[in-house]
């Protein structure tokens, strides 16, 4: 059997945001503009790693980060990611 990626085993165990941290996420803008007419959508996803700990992730199709915190994903998102799309 193939042994999954770090990235695959977060896929695999992705939660959904709080409203609060959606809210966070949308107010500090950022997000891709993927909605159905293209509404924004939040660009940072939260998962659990296989420690189980919460990890908050963002990514594009060419790369990824993760950060403990919201606010690190966040600002990994304007940092890096957000230059990858």
């Amino acid at each position: 059997m193939k042994k999954r990626t770090s990235f695959q085993v977060l896929k695999d165990n992705r939660i959904p945001l709080t409203a609060t941290e959606r809210k966070l996420v949308m107010d500090r803008r950022a997000v891709w503009h993927h909605g159905p007419n293209g509404e924004s959508t939040p660009a940072v996803w939260k998962s659990k790693n296989s420690k189980g700990d919460v990890q908050f992730v963002t990514n594009t199709h060419r790369a990824y980060n993760k950060a403990p915190t919201l606010k690190g994903a966040i600002n990994r998102y304007h940092k890096f990611i957000k230059s990858t799309a």
